[in-house]
């Protein structure tokens, strides 16, 4: 048992170390789970944001919102 552990906290610090690099070019850690780690990052734009909102009545906007997000897993 002790051994599996141990594989499992030398397998965590392995994809702790991809993680840090993320984490550095601004992801953000959103969840950790014994599978995997999950990051998010978010590309939005103010100025796009205030141009769709008056040019599209709020729909662009909100489209834009959720294709400017993204997420990346990195498996343990």
């Amino acid at each position: 048992m002790k051994e599996e552990e141990l594989e499992k906290k030398e397998a965590r610090d392995k994809a702790y170390g991809d993680v840090k690099m993320y984490l550095a070019n601004d992801w953000e850690l959103k969840e950790e789970t014994p599978e995997y780690f999950l990051l998010t990052k978010s590309n939005q734009s103010t100025l796009v944001h205030i141009i769709l909102a008056l040019t599209t009545c709020g729909v662009g906007n909100v489209i834009y919102y959720f294709i400017s997000k993204k997420d990346k897993k990195i498996l343990k």
